[in-house]
């Protein structure tokens, strides 16, 4: 029998690079009381209880990460004011890319304050904080196709990537964008998914060494997919919950109010993705 008493247990604790909020899916209204076709509750609550919770995190926080869905179905720049409002409670920086119900022209503008001239059809752009290389990928569909929520990366775009993903660079990587690159094998879902996830997934391999992980909305669940050392990361919604599993048909009945978020640390080393829910309602089994 081994004996522990008189060893010495040490830890080997890394240095820490940064920590970051994730957040999708917050689908603020214009009208307060908006409920959709799903669900009896507005966003609005759930929402504020993910900014108040935010807020009062004791972890040392960077930056937040809102990977889409800021709004639900915008029709004028007023409904992104609002959200704007909203939002910007938030203590934090906050990094967006837009969702399959925003309108990405409108989000430049009305949210963001980008002048008419300098809007570009996909907001694609990369950060750097700490010595790690955050890219956000903008994977909404032109408004003819916006029905079918699906996503799709263009041409220049995978270009683009492909140039990040090949270059000598040796800094962790991060990646955001609103839809799932990988079918999550519930068929349901994966009627919208990134259409060409797979090509996208090949050229986020060239760089798997150093990527740390893929960080996505949409789903309106948490997901951990791992495929080729790669490792994928949904989060819950701002707003409501579905539920599925393996070859799910359809979503569970019921969807569940509690908003949710993750908390991702990088050390040298590892990377954490802790899982919160925050509790509005008890959980439907």
């Amino acid at each position: 029998m081994m004996q522990f008493d008189n060893m010495e247990m040490q830890l080997n604790v890394t240095d820490k690079l940064l920590t970051f909020v994730h957040i999708s899916d917050t689908h603020i209204h214009a009208d307060p009381t908006y409920t959709g076709q799903h669900v009896d509750f507005s966003s609005r609550a759930p929402v504020q209880a993910l900014i108040d919770t935010i807020n009062t995190l004791e972890a040392d926080i960077d930056f937040v990460m809102h990977t889409g869905d800021i709004t639900h179905h915008p029709e004028t720049p007023e409904h992104y004011h609002i959200a704007r409002d909203i939002l910007n409670q938030i203590k934090y920086p906050v990094y967006y890319i837009p969702g399959n119900h925003d309108d990405v022209s409108m989000f430049q503008q009305a949210f963001l304050g980008i002048s008419p001239s300098n809007v570009q059809p996909t907001l694609d752009y990369q950060f750097d904080i700490n010595g790690v290389q955050i890219v956000m990928l903008d994977s909404h569909v032109p408004p003819e196709e916006q029905g079918n929520h699906y996503g799709l990366l263009t041409a220049p775009q995978l270009q683009w990537l492909d140039t990040i993903c090949s270059s000598q660079d040796d800094r962790p990587l991060v990646v955001g964008i609103h839809h799932h690159i990988l079918p999550s094998q519930a068929p349901w879902l994966d009627n919208i998914v990134l259409k060409n996830g797979l090509q996208i997934h090949e050229i986020l391999y060239k760089a798997q060494a150093r990527l740390r992980g893929v960080f996505y909305g949409h789903i309106h669940e948490s997901i951990v997919t791992v495929r080729n050392n790669i490792a994928y990361y949904s989060v819950q919604s701002g707003w409501l919950q579905t539920r599925t599993w393996y070859n799910a048909q359809k979503p569970a009945s019921g969807f569940i109010q509690n908003p949710g978020f993750n908390l991702v640390t990088l050390t040298q080393e590892d990377t954490f993705v802790r899982f919160r829910r925050i509790a509005l309602q008890a959980d439907e089994k």
